[in-house]
């Protein structure tokens, strides 16, 4: 059965390589992207992350092991989903769905009042979960983070 809860420092290790995983199978993004972006979630970088913000990354797991992740950000009080990824043997169990409520819980925790993310506009997996789960879009800018193209989206969250 699959468990949602908030990383601890122990996870760290693990939770960096799950992530890695994930990156590196996005046919979505190019080398710099990837690149980039698997270096930002080190071990270290994500133990110093939950020290600042303790509910900024929720891990999905099964049989103790890491299967899933999403990562945030307080951002003047919204929250910037930076990632949300399951692994690839593990996509279908609406794994997503379940980070996603947990991300939206610590969202009254941190005082905030709306998510904002984006994705490239080749992904259609995360355009149908987000439509699916209540974001809208709010743009499109090109040639945008590592000279790719990506939708903003914004959900508001009720008070």
């Amino acid at each position: 059965m699959t468990q949602v809860r908030l990383m601890t420092e122990s996870d760290s290790l693990e939770l960096s390589q799950v992530i890695k995983e994930v990156i590196q199978d996005i046919p979505y993004y190019n080398d710099l992207a990837k690149s980039n972006e698997i270096k930002k979630f080190s071990a270290s970088a994500l133990a110093d992350k939950i020290r600042e913000d303790k509910y900024s990354a929720i891990v999905a797991t099964e049989n103790k092991k890491i299967i899933g992740f999403c990562l945030s950000r307080f951002d003047d009080y919204l929250i910037w989903l930076e990632w949300f990824g399951i692994l690839k043997n593990q996509r279908g169990k609406r794994i997503s769905k379940l980070l996603l409520e947990e991300l939206e819980k610590t969202t009254h925790l941190r005082g905030c009042h709306k998510i904002w993310c984006d994705c490239r506009t080749t992904n259609e997996a995360s355009k149908h979960i987000l439509s699916a789960f209540g974001y809208q879009q709010i743009a499109t800018v090109s040639n945008h983070w590592y000279g790719q193209d990506f939708i903003l989206w914004q959900k508001l969250l009720a008070k």
